[in-house]
């Protein structure tokens, strides 16, 4: 892949300029094509996955473990009523045009405009559309998110860092216990398009289903497939349940699990550890092994 991943919306991967390998593992460039792609491809779907889930798990991320629950999942009470999500969508005191759209079937949806850019009081600048519409009992519901040309850039990167814009949308059903052991399961199906200012395009789509506790996410299914600019084709599986540790706070990946990608017809394995809090993975492809720590990249 050609595209430039060297910058992201929110907590994902920071560019790959190069790999950690044992002597042993050197291989002719050529012969690393297949791994080298499924690198690109490991950090593409990390863009896609932050930008969904677990940029929307901060909400129980941050609330202490253990504890009951003020709600039952990460958009609680957005659409228990019409007041209720006023207030609740007021509450994140964002730069964006709020509004609220009343829909045919009698649901609404919650709009923030960022239009052309602003910046947030923690100096993140937006710029785009986001928009949920679903609704919600004390113990289920289902929503959607809406994505239009949005794009995020930290408080230390400028209008040259932006390369692309998002676009699509996230659905998802869900059921929680709000009890003492707080429990949520969701189902979940999405499709993005990333547009590069430079005019090319890449797709992304995906099914799936997480679970998630005070402690974390566990992904157990995710089945995905895409394109890129090139044309080139992928797809992906889960094998072994992603998770996602609420206790490291300084990771910014999973910390254990398997998946298994394709691309072009070559097959990779992606394993993102043993639990260990840290931001390491490794790639088998064609009989090479290259592990990768996030850390030491510059």
């Amino acid at each position: 892949m050609k595209t430039n991943y060297a910058k992201y919306l929110t907590l994902a991967f920071l560019a790959i300029l190069f790999v950690a390998c044992d002597d042993e593992q050197l291989e002719p460039k050529e012969d690393m094509q297949a791994t080298d792609n499924t690198e690109e491809l490991v950090k593409f779907k990390s863009e896609i996955d932050n930008i969904t889930f677990n940029r929307f798990s901060n909400v129980l991320k941050n609330n202490d473990q253990g504890g009951r629950r003020a709600g039952v999942h990460r958009f609680s009470h957005l659409f228990k009523d019409r007041k209720e999500a006023q207030r609740v969508a007021e509450a994140w005191d964002t730069c964006a045009l709020l509004t609220i759209k009343e829909n045919e079937d009698g649901t609404y949806t919650v709009i923030l405009d960022f239009g052309e850019g602003c910046e947030e009081a923690d100096g993140r600048f937006i710029q785009g559309i986001v928009a949920f519409t679903g609704y919600e009992t004390d113990s289920a519901g289902a929503f959607t998110i809406g994505f239009e040309n949005f794009a995020e850039l930290k408080p230390d990167e400028t209008a040259d860092d932006l390369t692309f814009t998002l676009s699509g949308w996230y659905q998802g059903e869900w059921t929680a216990n709000p009890s003492d052991e707080f429990k949520y399961t969701e189902a979940f199906s999405e499709a993005f398009e990333l547009n590069y200012l430079n005019g090319d395009q890449e797709n992304f789509a995906a099914e799936g289903q997480f679970f998630a506790n005070d402690f974390g996410i566990a992904v157990t299914k995710h089945n995905f497939q895409g394109t890129n600019a090139q044309g080139d084709v992928f797809s992906g599986v889960t094998v072994d349940p992603l998770i996602y540790d609420f206790s490291c706070t300084d990771t910014y990946i999973y910390t254990k699990g398997t998946e298994v990608y394709n691309y072009n017809g070559d097959s990779a394995a992606v394993d993102f550890g043993d639990g260990t809090c840290d931001n390491i993975l490794t790639i088998q492809a064609d009989g090479i092994t290259i592990v990768i720590d996030l850390d030491e990249i510059e």
